[in-house]
């Protein structure tokens, strides 16, 4: 029998060994997890040793039309921040000039390629993003991250690429004090409320200062509404992102030069002349020329600046091409220009192309902006007087451009009077004018008639478009008909006016020479017949020697429809010799000869009354 003692002794000696035989097992754990952490280490070493020798064998290669692989390592500090947005601000305004959108800005969308150096690349889903339901299927779920709120109902404009900028420019700066989970929230947060912005610049400002200038610029960017957000254009006339693009040395955006505004006062207090040569010898800086086309102005009405009109006019296209970016220069300039024309015809004759050149240039640029445009189109009506200037107007194909402000602002009395003024002058050019271009204004200058039908002045000028486009034979077959009936309603409804009168009268000449489906409409017209028109017209201008002579080409073009209007011509009390020169008479009475006794007895009719 076993005593009490001998049970403790036995239980005791048992622990004893169950400690010894888990503490063998522990040991060989441990060593266990030692080998495979080791061999692990070890595989480690020889896989990276691996990819060393061959990541330095690729160093190696030096060749142009190899991509080289560099080994670099970038820290963020505030000096590689500011060369970072120059460099990006600077690229995103080359490719927006260029109508191009990236569409998917993003941090591994561009390259380090040196020592603070930036590239913008991918630029593949400009492509992807113009398919809704690719971009929905391809695009990957982190690249949303960086992506403007307007994208997600497949909206892409430039200022979705300001927005993206600004994402990575947030990272970039928030880095230090937000971690991966922070940021990509705040990315989110901030499509919904640019409020969030300000917890962050909170943290900021308890921490490390050095990007606390940037904060203003990335609620610039970052706003949740398009179109508060600006452009890469307006980005680089924000002082802080102007240094960064010279910081970076920008190669797309042209920095401005300046002068203290002092020394341009100075400068500028002489005479004339001193203003002129101030001019020249500082063509460069925008300022300046602002200042002195704003000063050239109180010289014009003075009698002594006559001689020098035409070198105003010279200098002032010069610095609108040079600055053709400030809307306020352009603005002045046409101004300046405007007053200089209606006062000397001469120097309209002696405009060159690179006038004409520089306007179409202001026309491009700003072919939104309705006021410059007024302007611009005044001047160019005004050019176009003169034959020669009219010519360098064709040179510069300035058609396309006029019909596209037409079909913008058919609105805008101004710029439809001053338009078809200008296209009057260009379609009865001797010189050969593409016939394609003139055609395609016929349908633009009957929409201003249309729009326009009350307004004498810009009916006149429509009116004198037609009238020259018909007699280059730019109608077709399916126009005339409804362009004499518009003529017809322009005299209805203008009949007060001899040279609205005048010009409509010759258009309704041109067409029935080319139609009988004219002559017909004219006849019939569902509003009353043309000859009913054309008879009220004479008796309020029968003392008006044009629109009496243009009545009677237009009867005389009746001429040729013979027995079909001889009794409605009859109805028509043409001038008695008396009241109207003979000559006159003499073109009213030409026309086709011809055996038939209507028409015969249509113009005998003519030359009796």
């Amino acid at each position: 029998m076993f005593s009490g003692k001998d049970c403790v002794a036995t239980e005791s000696a048992l622990c004893i060994f169950y400690y010894y035989i888990l503490l063998s097992i522990y040991h060989y754990f441990i060593y266990f997890i030692f080998i495979i952490i080791s061999i692990i280490f070890y595989l480690f070493l020889i896989l990276y040793s691996f990819l060393y020798m061959q990541a330095r064998a690729l160093l190696k290669l030096h060749h142009s039309n190899i991509c080289a692989y560099k080994e670099l390592f970038v820290t963020w500090d505030n000096e590689v921040i500011v060369k970072f947005l120059g460099q990006m601000v600077d690229a995103l305004f080359y490719i927006h000039k260029q109508s191009i959108f990236h569409r998917n800005l993003k941090p591994s969308n561009i390259l380090v390629t040196g020592e603070a150096s930036f590239m913008l690349s991918d630029f593949s889903t400009e492509t992807l993003m113009t398919d809704e339901m690719k971009w929905k299927i391809r695009v990957e779920e982190n690249s949303k991250y960086w992506m403007a709120p307007e994208t997600f109902v497949f909206s892409f404009t430039e200022k979705s690429d300001i927005w993206s900028l600004g994402c990575i420019l947030l990272d970039m700066t928030t880095c230090f004090v937000l971690n991966a989970e922070e940021i990509t929230s705040l990315l989110q947060d901030i499509r919904q409320d640019i409020s969030r912005l300000e917890g962050v610049l909170t943290l900021m400002q308890n921490g490390d200062n050095s990007s606390l200038p940037l904060f203003p610029i990335l609620f610039m960017m970052l706003q949740i509404e398009p179109s508060m957000r600006p452009t890469a254009k307006d980005l680089t006339d924000v002082p802080f992102i102007r240094e960064c693009l010279t910081v970076a040395g920008a190669s797309s955006v042209k920095l401005k030069k300046s002068l203290p505004p002092k020394i341009i006062d100075v400068l500028l207090e002489g005479g004339i002349e001193s203003v002129l040569d101030f001019m020249q010898a500082f063509w460069d800086i925008e300022e300046v020329q602002a200042k002195a086309i704003q000063h050239l102005a109180s010289f014009i009405r003075d009698k002594s600046a006559l001689p020098y009109l035409r070198m105003f006019t010279e200098l002032i296209t010069f610095a609108m091409k040079t600055h053709v970016d400030s809307l306020k220069l352009q603005v002045d300039g046409c101004s300046l220009l405007l007053e200089i024309l209606s006062q000397e015809q001469d120097v309209v004759m002696a405009l060159d192309e690179n006038v004409t050149s520089s306007l179409l240039d202001t026309v491009r640029k700003y072919s939104e902006n309705e006021e410059l445009l007024s302007l611009v189109c005044t001047l160019l009506m005004m050019i176009s007087a003169s034959e020669v200037a009219a010519e360098n107007l064709r040179k510069v194909g300035v058609i396309p451009d006029l019909l596209s402000i037409l079909r913008n602002f058919l609105h805008n009395e101004k710029i439809c009077l001053s338009c078809c003024g200008v296209l009057w002058s260009l379609a009865v050019s001797e010189n050969n004018v593409d016939q394609a271009l003139l055609k395609s204004a016929v349908p633009v200058t009957s929409a201003v008639l249309q729009e326009h039908l009350q307004n004498g002045r810009v009916t006149e000028s429509a009116c004198s478009a037609l009238w020259a486009l018909s007699l280059q034979g730019c109608l077709t077959e399916n126009e005339y008909e409804p362009t004499t009936a518009l003529l017809l309603d322009v005299l209805r409804t203008n009949p007060e006016r001899p040279v609205l009168v005048k010009n409509a009268c010759l258009a309704l000449a041109s067409l029935l020479r080319l139609s009988e489906i004219s002559a017909l409409r004219f006849i019939t017209d569902s509003k009353g017949s043309g000859i009913n028109v054309i008879k009220d017209a004479y008796h309020l201008h029968f003392d008006d020697l044009e629109v009496v002579e243009s009545i009677c080409m237009l009867t005389n073009e009746m001429v040729q429809y013979g027995e079909m209007v001889v009794l409605l011509v009859e109805s028509l009390p043409l001038p008695h010799p008396q009241k109207v020169a003979k000559n006159t008479v003499t073109v009213a009475a030409q026309g086709h000869v011809s055996c038939s006794q209507g028409r015969l007895r249509v113009r005998e009719r003519i030359n009796w009354n």
